[in-house]
């Protein structure tokens, strides 16, 4: 069938003339090799076997297994943006923006002390204390939402972690995948407030996504490793930042290391997965296995935190809270 008039042949510009049916307006002769429907060039997605319709590619993308799958939003050179690294960045950006309209602008939330961490928001002791004051001071979510605030004093504090953040976060995602790449930072923020409540003293108080960010250092060498590359310089980088934090002063080395070895655990299982993948070839089988594997991995080190947490609530005592 001709997608137009041949050359030379005689045209009726009365008869009706094939339009594009997303755009109406536009007249095409140009036609989907699937659907045989005209298309113009908004809507002409290049393939193997010719152009094709969008409609057309959307229908073979849900055909195929979920992994399979084009990523939904690219950049121009066709890779999957980091949408979970940009969107973690803006969710803290805007929570510290949050941070100071609780300072300037009266009657507003003090988001700061409303997030930050303490070991006694995780102890018996604060469900001992509530019962007294009539108050709500057991708050374990706060274990999470600590690494959303940041140092108001300092706010070097946030865009480091930040740019640390934009850095190293795009890799991993890209390797990871959008949510274990959210699964493994939010279990690397857990695992640094698990470890200040064990290693730091039940009335300090720890904010920041450090923790987060070192378990994605953890994650980074990891991965590294398992893919042959030299990870020399990210060692460096690793050694240069615990001595930093275990130098410098106001700096919770406890959520850092707690964040680095629950980013070691986290990871393992990926990468263990990712490594049977490999050997047993990549089929839709064996990728659901691997996938199988990997988060029941990553639910066993939440299992492990949260047990952790329990165990770290009963060592608190009152007198210790109350510093008696």
């Amino acid at each position: 069938m001709s997608s137009g008039p041949s050359f030379g042949a005689y045209h009726d510009p009365s008869a009706e003339q094939p339009v594009c049916p997303r755009h109406p307006d536009r007249v095409t002769y140009v036609r989907c090799q699937r659907c045989n429907r005209p298309v113009c060039t908004d809507c002409q997605r290049p393939s193997q076997v010719g152009v094709l319709c969008v409609d057309c590619v959307k229908e073979h993308q849900r055909s195929l297994p979920r992994e399979q799958r084009a990523p939904r939003f690219t950049n121009r050179h066709g890779q999957a943006v980091p949408l979970a690294t940009y969107i973690i960045i803006g969710i803290t950006a805007l929570v510290y923006a949050l941070q100071w309209a609780g300072q300037l602008i009266p009657g507003f939330p003090d988001v700061y002390n409303l997030f930050l961490y303490s070991p006694l928001h995780t102890s018996w002791v604060a469900l001992e204390l509530s019962q007294l004051t009539g108050q709500s001071l057991f708050q374990p979510w706060r274990m999470l939402t600590s690494a959303l605030v940041h140092s108001m004093a300092t706010p070097l504090h946030l865009l480091l972690n930040m740019a640390v953040l934009w850095l190293i976060g795009r890799q991993i995602e890209q390797f990871l995948g959008a949510a274990k790449f959210v699964a493994l930072y939010v279990l690397s923020a857990f695992g640094g407030a698990v470890a200040v409540l064990f290693l730091a003293a039940p009335n300090s108080a720890v904010v920041g996504a450090s923790g987060a960010v070192y378990g994605l250092f953890a994650a980074l060498w990891m991965i590294g490793r398992r893919l042959g590359a030299d990870t020399r310089g990210i060692t460096v980088l690793i050694v240069i930042n615990f001595a930093f934090s275990f130098i410098g002063a106001g700096i919770s080395w406890q959520g850092h290391l707690g964040g680095f070895l629950t980013g070691l655990a986290a990871s393992t299982p990926v990468v263990l997965a990712d490594k049977k993948l490999a050997s047993a070839g990549s089929t839709p089988e064996t990728r659901k296995r691997a996938n199988r594997r990997t988060w029941l991995g990553l639910g066993l080190v939440a299992i492990l935190l949260i047990a952790l947490t329990f165990l770290g609530g009963l060592l608190i005592d009152s007198q210790a809270v109350l510093g008696r």
